[in-house]
């Protein structure tokens, strides 16, 4: 890698931090990043996304992927205590404790593949899950292409060091999905990662941990977290993937372990009667899953959902 950063807090040696400008009613946002979201605008609708830190401030971002469990990058792990909610995170800002943290047994922390970690928190957390892209990305038109929304909380112009402390949305297409020959800033990217090169739009620092979105069936999926990229932020920058692969063999079996109790975490059944009223609260009951998608919907009945016959393994013909 060539001039690359982690897209996480920069206040090292020269490069300083800038001053938190005041928030609403005088308080002073929690992070100290140099950068964020570039290119983006405010977002008021992705509740599951937060700011991960320590008990005064966030310095990562992260997102609620089941009731107790959040995910953040793995060179965001260590010294992590909080879990922050909201558009704008300031000192009044709800948060919950952190219980435990656990980073991908794989993270390499000179190429940053495997950049994963996964937080439990002391209780539940107060939004909705974000649902998991439990299919496997490939460099194809149906990964490569269409739009995928990141989100996070660093600063909005990588070079000025403003604008920090407030969610941001940017929506843009990804370059290739690794194993692949890439160039810029990485050279290479491998098979847990994926990349991105957008003119004047880009994640940059306090962004790491972020999720990038894909729609499936007209529900936004977690694809990936915001790992690294150039800095000022203004070339391109990698993702470390979250879709089947990493799901099969680090997040749900850690989630299974972090909420053996919760019958509604994101684990490929829909269990509808976890719902309250209109709110779902089982993430994988975010939309129909009646046809072979890798999802067992019980709710589905005439015909039944094929994959509830594959997970009892009985193949449905």
């Amino acid at each position: 890698m060539k001039n690359a950063i982690p897209i996480a807090i920069l206040c090292l040696g020269g490069l300083g931090c800038a001053d938190a400008p005041p928030g609403g009613d005088g308080e002073q946002p929690l992070l100290t990043s140099r950068q964020r979201i570039i290119g983006g605008a405010v977002d008021t609708t992705h509740a599951y996304v937060v700011g991960v830190g320590n008990r005064n401030r966030a310095y990562c971002s992260g997102t609620v992927i089941s009731r107790r469990t959040v995910i953040t990058a793995g060179h965001c792990h260590g010294a992590l205590t909080r879990v922050f909610f909201g558009p704008t995170l300031g000192r009044r800002s709800e948060s919950v404790r952190i219980e435990t943290s656990r980073r991908h047994p794989a993270f390499d922390p000179a190429t940053l593949q495997n950049d994963l970690t996964l937080i439990r928190l002391e209780s539940d957390a107060p939004v909705q899950p974000a649902p998991l892209l439990r299919e496997s990305m490939e460099n194809t038109t149906w990964y490569v292409g269409p739009g995928y929304t990141f989100v996070g909380y660093g600063v909005s112009d990588g070079v000025a060091g403003t604008g920090f402390g407030m969610r941001r949305a940017v929506t843009f297409p990804i370059v290739a999905v690794g194993p692949a020959q890439v160039g810029g800033t990485p050279g290479t990217i491998d098979a847990t990662q994926f990349y991105y090169q957008v003119p004047d739009m880009n994640t940059c620092a306090g962004d790491s941990g972020g999720p990038a979105f894909l729609v499936r069936g007209g529900v936004e999926r977690h694809a990936g977290v915001t790992s690294f990229g150039d800095d000022p932020c203004t070339l391109d920058g990698v993702q470390a993937r979250t879709d089947l692969d990493q799901i099969a063999r680090f997040i749900q079996p850690t989630i299974d372990e972090f909420e053996a109790d919760n019958p509604c975490r994101a684990d490929g059944l829909c269990e509808a009667a976890c719902d309250v009223g209109p709110e779902i609260v089982d993430p994988d009951c975010a939309d129909l899953h009646c046809a072979q998608d890798g999802v067992c919907a019980l709710a589905c009945a005439f015909p039944a959902d094929p994959d509830c016959a594959l997970r009892a393994g009985v193949q449905v013909r």
